[in-house]
């Protein structure tokens, strides 16, 4: 019987998917603004839409994170990474209400960045394997032990 149970694998996948989604989401973003500045007005409120489904999509990953963390074993730096992603999507939805593009506009392009850094750094995350169970001391096997007078 080994003596590190398997971790579940499931909290890694569910990272993955919503990692997956997160980055896809955050693609779609500058399409939707190029579109609305191209003339075709309702891109405007997709973006928006958009904005929001992403902020919820990131939420969803801060939680997939946190339990890689806790019970699949994984670092914690995947949950501080996709919470920092969040704060940026909340004060980018905030500037974007308050028209400041100024800082709307390189804020989006950091997330865009961090949101596909983010899922390629989820998808090369290898969990570590199970220690072998011929590791383990047998139970027949004596056991030397020195007497010092």
């Amino acid at each position: 019987m080994p003596l590190h149970p398997a971790r579940p694998r499931w909290p890694l996948v569910t990272l993955r998917v919503t990692a997956a989604l997160v980055a896809l989401l955050a693609a779609t973003q500058p399409f939707l603004a190029g579109g609305f500045l191209q003339g075709f007005y309702p891109l405007l409120d997709a973006h928006m839409m958009a904005a929001m489904i992403l902020s919820t999509a990131v939420l969803l990953s801060v939680g997939a994170a946190l339990l890689l963390w806790r019970l699949g074993g994984g670092p914690s730096l995947f949950a501080v990474r996709y919470l920092v992603l969040l704060v940026c999507c909340v004060a980018q939805i905030s500037l974007g209400f308050s028209r400041v593009l100024i800082l709307h506009i390189p804020l989006g392009v950091g997330i865009f960045v961090m949101a596909e850094k983010f899922v390629a750094d989820v998808f090369r995350f290898k969990p570590e394997a199970a220690a072998p169970e011929a590791a383990e001391p047998a139970a027949a096997e004596p056991v030397a032990v020195e007497v010092q007078a």
